[in-house]
This record gives C-alpha cells, structure tokens and sequence, in this order.
C-alpha cells in the first residue's frame, strides 16, 4: 500500500521584511551565521523545520522605495530586479525577534555567500516570505535525513521538532572535517559525516551501505540535483521504501552560479 504523509504545513501570508543585522558568526571555516533582528518579526509565521524565505540583493546604487513593502518592490521590478536565493531558517527566536539564517561561503561568486561574507552589524537583509515548512510524521518508526552542507539548516531544524527518542539516521556530506557542527535532538541520533571526494552519488553510496531500521520511514532529502536524483532512485527502487515517504528537494545543481 502506497500511504501519502502530508508534507506541508498551511501557507502563511506572504511578506517582506527588511531588518538589520545584529550579530555574524563564523560556524565553521566555510559556513557563517548571520542574525537579523527587530520589532517587525514579532509577526513573523514561523512553523519550524525546513521553512524558508527568498533573500532579496539589490545594487548597492538602487534607491528604495520608503516604506519598502511586497507591493512597493514588485512596483520597481519594470526598472530593477533583485536577485534572488532561497535560504532556509536556521532559528527563530519569536522572544528575542531573531532570526538565523546559515550561509555557506563559496569559493565561487555568489550574491549571498559574497553578501555573508561582508555582512557587518547594522547592515540590512530583505527577505520575503516565509514557505510553508515540512511537517515531519509524528507515526513514523524512523527518520532519514540526508544532504550536503546546504541541508544543514533545514536538517538541524527538523531535528529539533523530531519526538523524543524516535531513531534519526542522518548523512550529510560536507568539505572535510572542520566543516562538521553539532546538531541538538531529543530522539535517537546517528549521524554519517561524509567528506567530498569528487563523487556525484557519495550520498547514494554511503545510504545505500548503511543498515538501516526496519519500519516506517519518512525520509527528507535536500542538496545537489544529480545528487538526490541518485539517493531517490536507490531508496524508491533498491530499497523499496513507499514513495510518498521519500521527500527531496534540489538546492542546487552543479555547474550553475553558486548562492
């Protein structure tokens, strides 16, 4: 029997904030955090896990609408357009009005990894959103998580809204060693560091040695395209989990401009 989980949680009402930074932190050598804050997030629709917002980057030479709203920015879109990426939630402290948000910085050019990679308190992000989040199966036996440095956010994310005790096998590929950070749950964890050795399908393969429960599976993928194609067909047609159940998403794909 093919059983669908619900995926998404309800859809909240889109928006655009511009809040400035407080505080940038190095993770790890190739990964900073950046916290924005303010009054305005007071209301923001935050609802957990993989949730994201689209990042807005101006020319540092556009003049901005006052107030800069939805509308207002949509209304320049004729003479200028931001680029735009999608950047998962790393934390949202409704309390503090913080918010989080993880960036991976690229060797390459990029306009948020070469944004983080300046970023300073005081200066300011536009963002829009937020999605609607990945409600995780509170009926499930077992969790796969898996992703390269990318998922991070949303992996840790998830692992926090994950039921006390419930087995979590996670496989994140990252650069090396130093790019490998904590990550806090109350169920059962155990987590496959991989580091890149050139290989598309490094997660595919490592999966697909593992052993892994019996049970009923809800499985979360996120990262390179070729990547989740890989681990996808191995999990639907080699193990034969049910395909409602195998949930990935592309972050990127190889070979286009980096974030």
């Amino acid at each position: 029997m093919n059983t669908t989980v619900s995926r998404r949680s309800r859809r909240q009402q889109t928006k655009l904030w511009r809040v400035p930074v407080l505080r940038v932190e190095r993770v790890t050598p190739h990964m900073a955090r950046v916290t924005v804050g303010g009054p305005d997030l007071a209301d923001f629709a935050f609802a957990g896990t993989d949730q994201n917002v689209m990042l807005y980057f101006y020319p540092d030479d556009v003049a901005l609408p006052e107030p800069l709203t939805l509308e207002s920015a949509r209304g320049m879109w004729s003479q200028v357009r931001p680029l735009t990426r999608t950047y998962t939630v790393r934390r949202y402290d409704r309390d503090a009005c913080e918010i989080d948000f993880d960036f991976v910085l690229h060797d390459d050019a990029g306009p948020a990894s070469d944004w983080a990679k300046k970023a300073v308190p005081g200066d300011r992000l536009i963002f829009v959103g937020p999605s609607p989040a990945y409600v995780p199966d509170t009926t499930a036996d077992w969790h796969l998580l898996a992703g390269d440095e990318s998922a991070l956010p949303a992996i840790s994310a998830i692992l926090r809204e994950l039921r006390p005790g419930v087995p979590a096998h996670v496989f994140v590929e990252v650069h090396d060693e130093a790019e490998e950070q904590p990550l806090p749950t109350a169920a059962d964890l155990r987590v496959t560091w991989l580091h890149r050795d050139g290989t598309a399908d490094l997660l595919a393969r490592a999966v697909a040695e593992a052993q892994l429960p019996p049970g009923r599976v809800d499985a979360w993928l996120a990262g390179e395209r070729s990547s989740m194609v890989a681990l996808r067909a191995h999990l639907l047609n080699d193990r034969g989990f049910e395909r409602g159940r195998v949930r990935p998403t592309t972050y990127w794909r190889r070979g286009e401009t980096g974030n």
